[in-house]
């Protein structure tokens, strides 16, 4: 299992995983918009943790058809603020799908 101060138990937490962190969602904001006759949808929350860590989650996906197992999408975490007796390492980190999100999940938490 990594270690508590990587980002994984983190991003665990954000997606309701088994973490040994405690989240609470700090803010919130969806755009909308079209590219080429699609439909894009942009999220980007703010998560604010027990330690004093801010961390920042981005997901992009458009609606463009598609006959693969995992569609393409764009997902992004970024630390914000630090805790302060600790460093959340990586501090950055994006995947193209959600199925190579899973995948590092599983990962690192084994």
């Amino acid at each position: 299992m990594a270690h508590l101060d990587h980002l994984v138990n983190y991003v665990s937490a954000i997606l309701g995983v088994s973490s040994p962190r405690t989240v609470h969602l700090e803010n919130s904001n969806q755009e909308t918009w079209l590219d080429q006759g699609y439909t894009v949808t942009a999220e980007e929350k703010t998560y604010a943790f027990d330690n004093g860590a801010l961390i920042k989650r981005l997901a992009e996906q458009d609606n463009f058809p598609s006959d693969a197992v995992c569609a393409e999408c764009w997902i992004c975490y970024e630390v914000v603020r630090q805790p302060l007796d600790k460093t959340i390492s990586p501090c950055h980190i994006s995947f193209n799908s959600e199925c190579r999100e899973a995948y590092w999940l599983k990962y690192f938490s084994a």
